[in-house]
This record gives C-alpha cells, sequence and structure tokens, in this order.
C-alpha cells in the first residue's frame, strides 16, 4: 500500500512544542492567525474580525483524521461523512468520522472554529482517510474523494481542505486524478504544500500530491513575523502563504481530547485551512461562482510583496481576507451526467453547472457517433433532460454539453460514453450496468418505486432488472446512500 500523511510539524519533529491544555474558552481572545490575515502588513492590530460573512450554508469537507464533532468551537455545525479506516476495519473508531489523532480537529477548528476559525458557520463535513498515528492509503483517499465527488451536488460552490499528501511517484497521480474530478463538479480544492522531508528540509511542492495540481490552491506556511516558514515545500505549484507558525509561535486550535480542549502545532496543516475558511466566505457571499473564479481572486488578493525569505521560484503572497464581489464569468462545466437507455433512446440528465455569477440561459446537449454530432438538443435552464429517440439498437453514442449565460458559452465536457442503446422487453433479466450509466468510476444505486412493482422489480448480487409486463418501469438513481434520486421512467415493451 501507498501511504498518505498529514502535514503538521510535529510528525516530521520540527517542533518540539505539541503541547495539549484544556480550557473553558478558546486560550486566546484575539488568535495571532487570523489577526494577520485580515491585515495587508505587520505589526498587528489586535482585530481578528473576518467581517460580515461567516460561511453560513457552505460545506467544508476535512479530508484528514476525523473531528470531534462535540467541541465548543463547532457548536453543531459537523456533519459525519465517509470515514475509510473504520469501514475497512484497518482503524476503526465510535463514532464514525470522529478523530483518535488530533490533527483533523485542529485543522478543522482553523477552517470553521467559532474563535479560532475563519468561517465561523460553515458546515464541516468530516471524510476520515488517516487512522489514529496519521497515516493512510492512497486507495483511502481516492475512495473518500470519490464519495465527496457524489456526495456534493454541483451548482452551488463547496471547499475541500487537504491537509496531507503522498509523493508523486506512490500513486499520487490517482488523487490529482481525483482532485481534478472535483473540481470540476464545483468544489475548491485547498491542498498543504507539505512540509519538507523526515529531517524538516524543504522541496519542490511540484513533487506531491495533490500540491502539484494546477487548479488546486496549494498553501505554503509563514511565521508570525511574516518568514515563510523553514519548513515550508516551495516552488512554482505554491499559490500563496498563510500563517502556519514556526519555532517562534505556533498556531492554536480545537483538540480532540475533550469539547474544551485546545492544541498548538506548527504546520502546512495549519495555512491550508485558513485558505479554505477564506474560500467558503466567497463562496457564501456568492454561492454560484464557479471554483476557478474563487481561487482565482484568493490568489490575486493575496498581499504582494510583505513575506520575508521567500524562496526562489516561490509566489510572494500572504493571504488576506478580502470579501470585495468577484466578476461574474460565463458558467462551468455540467456534472453528474447519466445517461439511461429504453425503448431504441438515450435519456440524458446531468446537474447544473456553477453559473459563473451570471444566471443560465441554455444548455446545448450534443449526440454524437464515431466522433460526429447526429443529434442536437438546446435546452431552457430550467431543464436537466432530454431525450434522443429513433437511435440504432447496439450502439454506444457519445455526448457532450455546454452551458450558456449573458457572458458566453461555458465550457463543454469531455465527449461522455454512453450505455449501449437497447429496447427493454418483458421478461428479461438485464444488469442494471446495460441500462444505465453514471459518472466515472461512481457506480449507480437503483430503486423501483412502489408503484412499477407489478412492472419490474430487481435482483441483487449482481443488480439486475427483471421486467415482468408491458408498462411503464419507474426507477430512481442514485451514487450514494441518502442522496435524493434521479428519477427515470423505462419503457416496457411487449
Amino acid at each position: 500500500m501507498k501511504k498518505v500523511r498529514y502535514f503538521a510539524a510535529a510528525c516530521v519533529a520540527l517542533v518540539p512544542f505539541l503541547v495539549t491544555h484544556a480550557s473553558g474558552a478558546a486560550p486566546v481572545v484575539t488568535p495571532w492567525h487570523l489577526d494577520r490575515i485580515n491585515q495587508v502588513s505587520l505589526p498587528l492590530d489586535g482585530n481578528s474580525s473576518m467581517g460580515n460573512l461567516t460561511g453560513a450554508g457552505i460545506s467544508i469537507y476535512i479530508v484528514d483524521t476525523g473531528v470531534l464533532a462535540s467541541h465548543e468551537q463547532f457548536g453543531g455545525r459537523v456533519v459525519a461523512g465517509i470515514d475509510v479506516p473504520t469501514e475497512n476495519g484497518s482503524a476503526p473508531i465510535v463514532p464514525v468520522a470522529s478523530d483518535c489523532d488530533g490533527h483533523g480537529t485542529h485543522v478543522a477548528g482553523l477552517a470553521a472554529g467559532s474563535t479560532v476559525g475563519v468561517a465561523t458557520q460553515a458546515t464541516i463535513v468530516s471524510v476520515r482517510v488517516l487512522d489514529c498515528s496519521g497515516d493512510g492509503d492512497v486507495a483511502d483517499v481516492v475512495k473518500a474523494l470519490q464519495w465527496v465527488r457524489a456526495h456534493h451536488r454541483s451548482g452551488t460552490a463547496a471547499v475541500l481542505n487537504l491537509s496531507l499528501g503522498v509523493d508523486l511517484g506512490d500513486d499520487g497521480t490517482a488523487i490529482d486524478h481525483e482532485i481534478l474530478s472535483l473540481i470540476d463538479e464545483g468544489i475548491v480544492v485547498v491542498v498543504a504544500a507539505g512540509n519538507g522531508d523526515a529531517s524538516g528540509n524543504p522541496f519542490n511542492a511540484c513533487s506531491i500530491a495533490p500540491g502539484d495540481v494546477a487548479r488546486a490552491l496549494t498553501v505554503g506556511a509563514s511565521g508570525s513575523s511574516d518568514m515563510v516558514a523553514y519548513y515550508s515545500n516551495y516552488g512554482s505549484c505554491v499559490d500563496l502563504y498563510a500563517p502556519g507558525g514556526d519555532r517562534l509561535r505556533s498556531i492554536t486550535s480545537s483538540w480532540f481530547t475533550s469539547p474544551t480542549a485546545y492544541d498548538i502545532d506548527a504546520g502546512t496543516s495549519m495555512a491550508s485551512p485558513l485558505v479554505a475558511g477564506y474560500a467558503a466566505l466567497l463562496a457564501q457571499q456568492q454561492p454560484t461562482l464557479c471554483t476557478d473564479s474563487i481561487a482565482n481572486a484568493i490568489v490575486e488578493r493575496g498581499t504582494q510583496g510583505v513575506l520575508l525569505n521567500v524562496p526562489a521560484g516561490s509566489p510572494s503572497k500572504l493571504l488576506n481576507i478580502n470579501t470585495a464581489a468577484i466578476p461574474p464569468t460565463v458558467p462551468g462545466i455540467a456534472s453528474n451526467v447519466i445517461t439511461s437507455t429504453d425503448g431504441n433512446s438515450l435519456i440524458v440528465s446531468w446537474d447544473k453547472p456553477c453559473d459563473g455569477g451570471s444566471p443560465l440561459t441554455k444548455t446545448t446537449v450534443s449526440l454524437l457517433l464515431n466522433g460526429k454530432v447526429v443529434k442536437r438538443a438546446n435546452v431552457d435552464a430550467n431543464t436537466t433532460a432530454v431525450r434522443f429517440s429513433g437511435l440504432s439498437n447496439g450502439r454506444t453514442y457519445q455526448v457532450v454539453l455546454k452551458s450558456e449565460n449573458a457572458l458566453g458559452q461555458g465550457i463543454a465536457t469531455s465527449r461522455i460514453s454512453t450505455v449501449p442503446v437497447r429496447s427493454i422487453r418483458r421478461g428479461q433479466l438485464i444488469r442494471t450496468t446495460l441500462l444505465a450509466k453514471g459518472p466515472e468510476n461512481l457506480s449507480l444505486k437503483w430503486s423501483v418505486s412502489s408503484s412499477s412493482k407489478r412492472v419490474c422489480t430487481l435482483k441483487m448480487s449482481p443488480t439486475r432488472l427483471v421486467t415482468l409486463r408491458t408498462g411503464i418501469c419507474r426507477i430512481g438513481l442514485r451514487q450514494i446512500d441518502g442522496e435524493v434520486p434521479v428519477l427515470r421512467s423505462l419503457r416496457i415493451a411487449p
């Protein structure tokens, strides 16, 4: 198994000051890391306000060691997401998606804690991929990221923080692939740049996944005097820096040992969630913006020229909280594209993309055969499904979707292969994978409406549709348990 590790300084023995202390309230009135990012230059002015925005209504996925949901910093805003180490039995904990290490709780506090975090009212989704020692496998991270992609509904921005990484040579590209899919899905992805090697010597962040992903926000760490932290990875893949602590002053945040416990730590792990919290503020203000717009604004608004000892080839930009409106753009990419077949037809459905800050006006769906467009449908902004009829049974087509707003056409999807066209007749037993297909690497869960029980039913292992009689078989398709299903009416012929 290829191992993933988080990026707190304690995990690479950079600093000897990992000290836990309990308190009935946050141990500092004005956390220095918040004080620093809401002003352009030093000295600190004693004000840690983030303004009127709180991140309310925006989900921040914390992909880490879990989160102590009962901590006083979170006020009931933690949602238990997938817990891969508990699912596979490698490091089970109760309750699921809680924290037996502390790193994830610390990171979540910096992103969205009520007094130590940036987005004080954002929803925290705990996505546990690391065990009680802070270790994990690439396959577990990939599985969790696919869960996030299935869990999130596109069109409204969300944020994901990864204060972890793995060498590109250790199957890191598998994580990178999922990160790009999440960004296309409408999730702002923020990544820690990493804390160097086992001896604390920094190296090029471009050699670490997912810090090498250009469209992700890769964050280095600065210290309390605006000096780039001695342990922080560097290079062109770093987008900006944020306070991560140093030998003189570390970062205080929530801890996992009790609902009132706090801890200090340092690392790019601590810098990254501050940027994630800022992304949540911008998403709250303009919830239909596309991810690249938010990410680009965060980088552009970084304070230029205040950092000291910036490594060659790295940006001299420090996180700066600026909540001015972001100009609108063309729409993003439609996602969650599902194709199904019946009666010589294909039905294509999708989730509306981010509209770029300007309402969608239409969506164009093109049907291709052997690379050539054979049918095209232009539908209004509120339509999210079309049927193409009169097709040839046995053929596999491709679909391409492109949305438009007042500023112009957005980005087209890639060519998405459909299921093979077929007619469905009574008395058949058909694998569901031959009748409907969802996004890459995401399997569809089927259900049959109670009103259709006399027309069709399901058999499991593998899932197969049993057609009992002529009529309409109403089914629901979803990618995760609890998700609102996409509804289909399949025509059963004699």
